[in-house]
């Protein structure tokens, strides 16, 4: 992968179509332009799954106006071993070349579904290999890994491999809210992984199911106070994952992160 074009200054706050993976992508690209959310992180799942050229996502990218910064990837699983694991490494090439065309640097990823039970010395050297390997195979792509499953939900063990990592290319997607819902404490989860996050997302939990930024049971106000006090000068991806209207509930969500991240 090449380098990506200089399109100006990077916005810190995206909108993810992650809520709309069940609806037509070119209605919600149109959708997101009249609403002004012209800075997004793309869910493969359109391209992946559905089948939809990628060169008529970048055609209707240009034609209202967006702005692909991140692309959020598929399936891949970094703690399986041979032959197994050669299935994410030629899942994840793909992506790749999807988000090239896209003139894309940066993609979100898992760390696999191992259980936190399995997780060993021995899985830690095994999956450090395979993130070492990605970052020498595809080093002109940032990818940022998501505490989503098993053991990534245990903030120690994503600091831990990023550490045994310890490339530039290989860093964190902190997702406060995934913290929140597997009972761990965000702010506490963010002292942990705090040196190895290159990206952030935002939602909310409401009685143990997701819902809008802003709403719900979790305050997020000291992880992002404490983002700004250290310094934390990337960027915030707004998800909308509950069961209301995903164009509305992402909307306000969006609004109301652009109102809290200008303050820093």
């Amino acid at each position: 992968m090449g380098p990506v074009p200089d399109r100006g200054p990077r916005p810190r706050v995206l909108a993810s179509t992650t809520s709309h993976k069940k609806e037509p992508l070119v209605p919600t690209l149109d959708a997101f332009a009249r609403l002004g959310l012209r800075d997004i992180d793309l869910n493969l799942h359109h391209i992946l799954e559905v089948g939809m050229p990628v060169d008529v996502v970048a055609e209707t990218a240009d034609a209202y106006g967006l702005r692909f910064w991140v692309v959020s990837g598929g399936w891949c699983d970094f703690f399986h071993r041979q032959p197994d694991i050669e299935r994410t490494f030629a899942s994840v090439a793909r992506q790749v070349a999807i988000a090239s065309a896209l003139n894309v640097s940066q993609m979100r990823l898992f760390f696999g579904r191992l259980e936190f039970a399995h997780y060993s010395p021995e899985m830690l050297d095994v999956v450090s290999s395979h993130l070492l390997r990605l970052s020498d195979t595809h080093p002109g792509m940032q990818f940022a890994f998501e505490n989503h499953d098993g053991a990534s939900l245990h903030p120690e063990v994503c600091r831990e491999i990023l550490d045994r990592v310890d490339r530039p290319n290989i860093r964190m997607n902190f997702d406060p809210i995934n913290f929140a819902k597997a009972g761990v404490n965000p702010r506490r989860a963010l002292d942990i992984v705090l040196p190895t996050i290159e990206h952030l997302h935002l939602k909310g939990l409401s009685n143990g199911h997701y819902c809008e930024y802003g709403d719900g049971d979790v305050d997020l106000e000291p992880v992002i106070a404490a983002l700004e006090a250290s310094g934390y000068a990337g960027g915030f991806t707004v998800e909308y994952e509950g069961p209301f209207d995903g164009t509305i509930r992402l909307y306000q969500s969006v609004e109301r992160a652009r109102r809290r991240i200008a303050r820093a």
